[in-house]
């Protein structure tokens, strides 16, 4: 088609609507730049941009025409024109520029960067459970982190995964990272590369994305929700010996509370004396931070028993209400080899109950390897068992419904079972 075609609103008008774009070539020739215009069946019409470079297709939506009711800044055609040649000339440079040339934009490295210093202005806490995770396996590899985000290919960060760090033991067996651990590392990666590619989206070839969505996809995860369940009895046993193990009380009340709520790490340690309500026999436990929600979740309220509300008394009594309500003393170091107590503090990392949890699970008698996230199972497979609704549970526990039913449906089942076997009607 010729630019005689589509240069004028009067000739634009008389153009059928059409899903493909009427395209021009604007430079280059065959494979060179090219506008096109998109018309559908009402409103203005689109400007596209196409460039082919090292046999991709690359394809830009450019803005508005200044159809007939086109909003302000709609572009003319000379603009359009002019637009589709500076957008062409960016991704000519990204894609053949050497590794020095585009030093100058974005990497992998600020990319995480980026989205690092992001999660811990939301939530200390959830924030360096994820930049943890990054910089012990992607800013530690340099090759790796320096890589442009101009020259990214999903190839690039396969041949990364492929190499990431493995897990030593004592006796020199090397392990790789469990496929759990994997994906939610490559979830990190993901949205601190997507928020990089949206910010900076042009000046970075349009494909880019898909290049992240192929490298980071997740990996088969076997569902291991039944591996860890413990018994109300073994439950009990680990709350108690969690309270033995730390005299203060302090690791007592978090596993107590994770035991009575099922709720996760990050959940527990951001509740406040105010959440607590003894009154009621309740607290109410704050959401998760997870996804892009910019907006809180309402904290959702939690029955706890009256032997639970007791032991949580001391927590709560005499402290403000903007408090966190779990607590544990901060050391500081006073000599060579010697600490001693320094003040109060929020619990920070989940890395920290690593040694009272083992020491309470060995004294507990609990299988070797269980993981205080097995808390959180037993809760919602307690739910289910009590003939709760799914909704209720995956409410109860910050969760979706998807989500209950995908690693709980052995468990669903039996309740369902339980439930019809309630109504049936006997024939004696």
């Amino acid at each position: 088609m010729g630019a005689s075609e589509i240069d004028t609103i009067a000739k634009r008008a008389k153009l059928a609507p059409r899903k493909n774009p009427y395209w021009h070539g604007v430079s280059g020739g065959r494979g060179g730049v090219s506008l096109g215009y998109r018309k559908g069946a009402k409103g203005p019409g689109v400007w596209i941009a196409k460039i082919v470079l090292e046999k991709r297709r690359l394809e830009e939506r450019l803005g508005h025409a200044d159809d007939e009711g086109a909003p302000p800044g709609a572009l003319k055609y000379r603009a359009a024109v002019a637009a589709a040649l500076d957008w062409s000339q960016r991704q000519a440079a990204a894609l053949t520029a050497p590794a020095s040339e585009a030093s100058g934009g974005p990497t992998v490295r600020s990319a995480v960067e980026a989205y690092s210093s992001m999660r811990e202005r939301r939530s200390a806490q959830d924030g360096k459970n994820a930049t943890g995770r990054l910089a012990k396996h992607v800013l530690s590899d340099k090759a790796f982190a320096d890589t442009p985000l101009a020259r990214l290919r999903a190839g690039t960060i396969e041949t990364w995964r492929a190499g990431l760090a493995k897990a030593r033991h004592e006796d020199g067996r090397v392990e790789p990272l469990a496929p759990a651990t994997v994906n939610r590392l490559m979830n990190d990666l993901r949205a601190a590369l997507n928020a990089m590619i949206e910010s900076r989206r042009r000046e970075l070839p349009p494909h880019l994305s898909d290049e992240v969505r192929i490298g980071t996809r997740a990996g088969r995860v076997e569902n291991v929700a039944r591996k860890q369940l413990l018994t109300d009895k073994q439950v009990q046993s680990v709350v108690q010996a969690a309270f033995d193990v730390d005299p203060e009380g302090d690791f007592g009340r978090l596993v107590m509370l994770a035991a009575a709520t099922g709720a996760r790490f990050s959940q527990l340690t951001s509740a406040t004396v105010a959440h607590f309500q003894p009154e009621h026999r309740r607290i109410l436990m704050p959401g998760s931070r997870k996804g892009r929600t910019p907006a809180a979740k309402a904290p959702v309220a939690i029955p706890l028993s009256d032997d639970v509300v007791e032991r949580l008394r001391p927590a709560a009594t005499d402290r403000p209400a903007s408090a966190c309500l779990l607590e544990r003393w901060g050391y500081r170091k006073a000599e060579a080899f010697r600490w001693e107590r320094d003040k109060r503090r929020p619990w920070a990392g989940a890395y920290e109950v690593d040694k009272p949890w083992a020491a309470a699970c060995a004294k507990a008698g609990l299988p070797s390897g269980t993981v205080m996230y097995a808390l959180r199972h037993s809760s919602i497979v307690r739910g289910l068992r009590a003939g709760l609704p799914v909704r209720l549970v995956a409410s109860l526990h910050d969760t979706s419904i998807e989500m209950i039913e995908r690693h709980y449906s052995a468990f669903i089942v039996d309740m369902t079972e339980e439930l019809a076997r309630r109504a049936t009607l006997g024939m004696g």
